[in-house]
């Protein structure tokens, strides 16, 4: 029932990953959400709302499921246990190509979350002061700090521009206004329970916090939970805006060897600062002497009273106080990649290195990718990608994004990160099949998006111009022969 509890509590979030596959995929406009410098392959476009959200948690199935608790336990590979939310959504972008300049205008909104619980403090709620062999430490020393908290929500208004150089260099740069619409924190610089045997059947129990919680709403935002009312003030809504610039690039070092690389996120004002509506500072030390251990009675440590005096004293540990939200920055990422193209350019395959921050995940990873250009009704790109360090545990990933070009113009985009994580069917002890979880599985990811757009005529230009040329090889043939 623990196990359980502990593999559906915190499976309950929704990364980004995803989306990575559209740094170097043509024909789509969502690819310069995550690198203005792509190749659109477009005149003008309009892109409807679209939709990335992923679940992803700090430990895969097989690191709760399949053995004893305990021990699957204090073998955890992450310092937090907890899920992480992230839920980005397109509103709108349209854009169209001038000679060798493109402009585009977009908005989008981002939701995200999470809610990490210390290992170490979940094995105290769990077995409390006992090891590995169950066995009671009366000098105990937990540490649990890296519980914490966010809640984020955020708008977002961007401008962006690009610029051809010849055919071989591409360099793009989207400007961002961001509205923080709330945003909600809690942390913990220390937080643990220390526990001293003094040796005359007495424990001397401490426990010691500096840490805080903070929350911040927009105040274009008024609303009033108690008559259902909304008011929305849009003056008020970009007081506190961040103002941050993307830049990207592309360069055709020879006719098969492409480079490009980006950085989304550079403020113009360093990271700004949100006053906060509501905010408490927790600083302090909670002495308790005098508890005693009866083994005589139980195998786990019998409280008592002790523990109604020390709620009581946590109780003034809270401080209310004038907070701020220092250092709350955009959202970031870099992309550095490198990508060879077959002769007629419709096989790429490519290294790609990724760096994400942003309020609930922070990871460097490295992508091995496939983007396979079946004309323009068809796209395919694949890769695996293998984190580096993030402030989570992470497991390698296996991704597929496709674009499908319907008709009138519009084209589906589907993508997911999580290919090598979806549930497999198992046959159970009496022969009926069921499905079962991968060992590898962190996450859940989909992303689906639907745009308008009218293709350059370069494309078709230089189709044509090769079965020209094709027509006329073979016409130079049968000439021969006659």
């Amino acid at each position: 029932m623990r196990t359980l509890f502990l593999a559906t509590g915190f499976w309950c979030a929704l990364s980004l990953s995803g989306q990575d596959l559209l740094y170097m995929q043509r024909g789509n406009p969502g690819s310069l959400l995550v690198n203005p410098a792509a190749d659109v392959d477009a005149r003008v476009w309009l892109s409807l709302p679209s939709i990335n959200t992923t679940a992803q948690t700090s430990f895969a199935a097989g690191d709760v499921l399949g053995g004893d608790l305990g021990t699957l336990w204090r073998q955890f590979p992450s310092e937090a246990a907890g899920a992480i939310a992230t839920h980005d959504m397109g509103l709108f972008s349209m854009g169209f190509k001038a000679k060798k300049s493109t402009f585009w205008l977009g908005s989008s909104l981002n939701f995200e979350g999470n809610a990490l619980i210390d290992r170490d403090l979940v094995g105290f709620l769990l077995w409390g002061m006992k090891d590995a062999n169950g066995d009671i430490d009366l000098n105990y020393d937990g540490r649990f700090e890296q519980t914490s908290a966010v809640v984020s929500a955020r708008s977002n208004l961007h401008l962006g521009w690009q610029r051809e150089f010849g055919s071989k260099l591409r360099v793009g740069a989207t400007l961002n206004a961001t509205q923080i619409l709330g945003h909600a924190v809690m942390g913990f610089d220390s937080l643990g329970l220390r526990s001293v045997d003094r040796g005359n059947g007495f424990n001397e129990l401490e426990l010691y916090t500096q840490g805080y919680a903070a929350a911040y709403t927009n105040n274009a935002l008024n609303v009033n939970l108690f008559d259902g009312t909304f008011l929305f003030d849009g003056s008020k809504l970009a007081k506190n805006s961040l103002i941050s610039l993307d830049l990207g690039g592309t360069y055709q070092l020879t006719k098969n060897w492409m480079l490009a690389a980006s950085y989304q996120g550079l403020g113009f004002e360093g990271r700004s600062v949100l006053d906060a509506d509501t905010a408490v500072r927790f600083e302090g030390r909670v002495p308790f002497s005098g508890f005693s251990y009866n083994s005589s009675t139980d195998t786990a440590v019998n409280p008592g009273g002790y523990f109604d005096t020390l709620l009581v004293q946590i109780q003034q540990l809270g401080q209310t106080s004038t907070g701020s939200f220092a250092g709350f920055g955009p959202l970031q990422r870099g992309d550095l990649a490198a990508y060879w193209r077959s002769p007629k350019k419709t096989h790429q395959l490519g290294l790609h290195y990724l760096y994400r921050a942003r309020p609930t995940l922070n990871y460097q990873a490295l992508a091995a990718e496939y983007h396979g250009f079946f004309g323009r009704r068809w796209q395919l790109s694949a890769s695996y990608t293998q984190p580096l360090r993030s402030s989570v545990a992470m497991r390698p990933s296996v991704s597929v994004h496709t674009t499908l070009r319907l008709a009138g113009g519009l084209a589906l985009s589907l993508g997911s990160s999580t290919v090598n994580m979806m549930p497999l069917p198992v046959k159970g002890a009496n022969g009926d099949l069921t499905l079962g979880l991968p060992r590898n599985m962190d996450r859940l990811n989909v992303n689906v998006g639907l745009h308008w757009m009218l293709y350059e005529k370069s494309y078709r230009k230089a189709a044509q111009e090769r079965r020209a040329a094709k027509k006329a090889k073979r016409q130079e043939r049968k000439k021969a022969r006659i």
